[in-house]
């Protein structure tokens, strides 16, 4: 303890001569300290900042639909880094998205990868792929907001980021119509992404198999069996097509004992229809 006993002698004698010496110490050691009163500074969210002029222009595609899969396919990796902000991370083959309602096809057989359509957003060095939503555009600036997808209430929260552009392609797509019908919403499942048909598949074979447990009325039969689908264009009548098919074969071979309780209603509201369709099992 040689050494301690030394270290208080130094620290008294420089008390004594400087008192202000003991406060300068605290202070610098303040910075140490994990109990700080100071409020802390919200930091400012991190991104892709600005490219340097020796570097190769970004392109950044707000979407993973038809029009921004094909578009960062024809783009050269080699002139220009590409960036793409999605909350999916693959295509979907919207004309074969019906046939994996009723096991036709399987999921993975209507959905691309981003990173087979475009390869260097995960080779690259200057390329990415976000699995995140845009919030905000700012033209001024060149700038996207963007905030990462999150699911569930066990999920971390959101984490907010900035991306710097020199192009900007904005394709998100946009939302199925209702017609204005009252309870769509509330009660039915749009067709248009891989986990709504999944959805629907569920739906469906619960209710058939629901339906043939003993003590179950004539009239509980027929709610459970009554699909109705909204829309008239072309994903309503190619999946109203595929479920006909559905019960003509599978149901009448598996669930002989329903077959006869299940029907489909088809909803459309104008004669001339682009809408996606909208799928109701009770």
């Amino acid at each position: 303890m040689f050494w301690f006993r030394n270290f208080i002698k130094i620290s008294t004698a420089t008390r004594a001569k400087s008192p202000n010496t003991t406060n300068l110490i605290l202070t610098s050691l303040s910075h140490f300290s994990t109990a700080s009163n100071q409020t802390p500074v919200a930091a400012e969210p991190l991104g892709l900042g600005p490219t340097k002029a020796d570097e190769k222009p970004r392109v950044v595609v707000l979407g993973s639909g038809w029009a921004g899969c094909r578009l960062m396919k024809g783009l050269d990796p080699k002139l220009y880094d590409i960036v793409c902000v999605s909350p999916r991370n693959h295509m979907v083959f919207t004309p074969l998205l019906a046939s994996t309602c009723v096991g036709t096809l399987e999921f993975r057989s209507v959905a691309e990868p981003i990173a087979r359509i475009q390869p260097s957003v995960s080779t690259a060095p200057g390329s990415y792929f976000f699995l995140a939503n845009c919030t905000a555009v700012n033209a001024h600036s060149h700038e996207v907001h963007c905030e990462t997808v999150t699911e569930g209430a066990q999920t971390l929260e959101p984490w907010k980021f900035k991306i710097s552009y020199d192009k900007l392609v904005i394709a998100s797509g946009a939302q199925a119509s209702t017609f204005g019908i009252n309870g769509v919403k509330e009660h039915a499942v749009f067709l248009r992404e891989v986990h709504h048909a999944q959805a629907i598949r569920r739906k469906l074979l619960l209710n058939l198999m629901l339906s043939d447990v003993p003590g179950i009325s004539e009239e509980e039969k027929r709610r459970f069996l009554h699909c109705v689908v909204v829309g008239g264009g072309p994903t309503g009548v190619e999946f109203s097509g595929e479920l006909s098919d559905f019960i003509g074969k599978d149901v009448h071979q598996r669930y002989t004992h329903v077959k006869d309780y299940i029907h489909v209603t088809l909803i459309e509201v104008s004669s001339q229809s682009n809408s996606s369709g909208v799928v109701l099992l009770s």
